[in-house]
């Protein structure tokens, strides 16, 4: 917050300049946090929209997405665990859509149902973690036309046995790839198997269940000479004649879905999002609804997409430098 009011104080004229308010005053640094956290979320939503609407409407028709919560640590109200959750594209990683909740990590089901609805993504192709496979979220998004790719886990002790038995026959097709990189050697082996409804529980019968990716990782560390093993399992319900085809997709989908995670990190790391102390959860997912527009301007002006703190200490030490880039992207 101080930061914030400092910039604003520091900068005026140039502000003053580049809005057309040429009278405008600084908010003062106790009313800035209360004006943040008195803003309406839906009303904020609607102005991003209009803004940038059509470019992330064409992102959800075209790419895979991948969605997942966020919690908001830096609210300091007793008992509130504000969340935002992010919607990112996985080839360019901008944040296509955001949605907000309040409580434990079991909340985020039904308002990710929901956002899903409200956005349109059900209808549109999203990769989940395992904390949303379950019946309904999949019956969702087959009955709205969407694709999914969900990870299956210990939170489904006997759907995750019954992949388990899928995998032990030869995969229909296979793929594999290498990472290289930080000390580390990574080959991922992605097999595909066949979904057999008639040996699952009723419960999932209709939830569009198609394909089963087993993805094998074995990281072998340089420096300690170790090498680590692990097995994922993932359903889908996209199928393709070509079934190489098929598990080349969607071993890019598994590689693609840390695209949330990677810009879950980038807020923490170069906007020091976990580290903002707050007293409400409003103004926190406020301020974060608002990191992610920062973020996605970034991204669409090409600047800085290698190094996010260069660019905001770039911007902060030249203001023509930032509207410059506003204007390249059509903010001003």
């Amino acid at each position: 917050m101080s930061g914030i009011h400092r910039y604003l104080t520091n900068k005026i004229e140039g502000l003053r300049e580049t809005t057309g308010f040429k009278v405008a005053t600084p908010i003062s640094r106790a009313h800035l946090p209360r004006r943040l956290a008195s803003l309406d979320w839906p009303m904020l939503s609607v102005v991003i929209t209009d803004c940038f609407g059509e470019q992330t409407a064409q992102m959800i028709q075209d790419e895979w997405i991948s969605a997942d919560g966020k919690v908001m640590r830096g609210a300091l109200k007793s008992g509130e665990k504000p969340a935002i959750i992010h919607a990112v594209s996985h080839e360019s990683r901008i944040d296509v859509a955001p949605a907000r909740q309040a409580g434990d990590k079991s909340s985020e089901i039904p308002v990710m149902r929901e956002f899903l609805k409200e956005t349109g993504l059900e209808k549109a192709k999203i990769s989940l973690d395992a904390h949303h496979c379950n019946p309904e979220t999949m019956t969702q998004i087959e009955q709205a036309g969407g694709l999914y790719l969900i990870q299956v886990k210990e939170n489904q002790p006997k759907l995750l046995e019954h992949c388990r038995a899928l995998a032990e026959p030869s995969a229909l097709a296979k793929t594999i790839e290498h990472d290289c990189g930080h000390g580390f050697i990574t080959p991922r082996q992605a097999n595909l198997h066949n979904v057999l409804l008639l040996d699952i529980d009723n419960r999932w019968q209709p939830r569009g269940l198609r394909t089963l990716v087993v993805m094998n990782r074995e990281t072998f560390d340089q420096s300690s000479q170790q090498t680590t093993n692990e097995t994922a399992y993932y359903l889908s319900n996209y199928q393709n004649d070509n079934k190489q085809q098929t598990i080349k997709s969607l071993a890019s989908v598994i590689r693609g879905h840390g695209s949330v995670e990677s810009n879950n990190w980038q807020l923490d790391v170069t906007f020091g999002e976990d580290r903002v102390q707050v007293k409400n959860g409003n103004q926190a997912q406020i301020m974060g609804k608002l990191r992610c527009v920062s973020m996605n301007l970034l991204r669409w002006a090409k600047t800085g997409s290698q190094n996010f703190q260069a660019s905001i200490e770039k911007f902060t030490d030249s203001p023509e430098s930032l509207i410059s880039m506003l204007k390249q992207v059509n903010f001003l």
